[in-house]
């Protein structure tokens, strides 16, 4: 039946969430006040006009009072993509960009296109919407912990261990939730050698780019 094909591709794993939820309930004994959660209240229609207009953003204003409501293609419209691209220099065009309406549709999209039939390294702990994708796909995952002793960062000579022949997918993400540290530009040209000599898909999710304390230190 259905349910049981679901299940059988796509294995549920209980969220870290529910489990969060539970410790740190007020009514169960936990935390009057919960400053971890990752969302912010969101802003009325009016406020968002206001605080662009605030800082001078006629210009989006504008375009929010005049765009279309029509369906805009799947895979994002043309001027959204061109604008995205325009973050990762000129070798990146609108035709490499594909959007999606949410990020964790988006990894686990491409976890079922790259980490179906093969092994995959991720870092734990780490988000368990991104972290979590390549064992929905079905595939085989080695996790990689990042200590507070090394600072959070990847070890390069840990992720060599970790591979076999058929690793295809290495999944990282940077700034660094829940640490919040940043690899340096010498790790990350170090993991793009290491995944260009064996053939791996990296996938980099990117959620916090442009959070970053300096913008001296965000990583190309």
């Amino acid at each position: 039946n259905v349910e049981a094909t679901l299940t059988l591709l796509m294995p549920l794993t209980d969220p870290w969430s529910k489990k969060h939820k539970q410790v740190t309930r007020a009514s169960s004994g936990g935390v009057p006040f919960n400053l971890s959660n990752s969302y912010a209240q969101p802003l009325t229609h009016r406020e968002l006009v206001e605080l662009s207009l605030a800082r001078g953003d006629q210009e989006i204003v504008d375009a929010w009072n005049h765009h279309s409501l029509g369906y805009t293609p799947n895979g994002g419209s043309q001027d959204l993509r061109e604008e995205i691209a325009k973050l990762y220099g000129p070798s990146i065009t609108a035709d490499h960009v594909l959007v999606f309406a949410g990020a964790q549709v988006a990894l686990q999209t491409a976890a079922f296109a790259l980490a179906r039939d093969c092994h995959s390294i991720v870092f734990t702990p780490g988000y368990q919407s991104s972290v979590e994708t390549p064992f929905h796909a079905g595939g085989e995952v080695t996790p990689i912990v990042r200590r507070a002793e090394n600072a959070w960062q990847i070890d390069p000579h840990e992720v060599k261990a970790a591979i076999r022949s058929d690793t295809r997918y290495l999944l990282i993400n940077e700034p660094y939730n829940p640490a919040g540290t940043l690899m340096s530009q010498d790790v990350q040209e170090q993991l793009k050698d290491i995944a260009d000599r064996h053939g791996i898909y990296i996938l980099s999710d990117e959620v916090y780019r442009f959070l970053e304390h300096d913008p001296n230190d965000r990583l190309p």
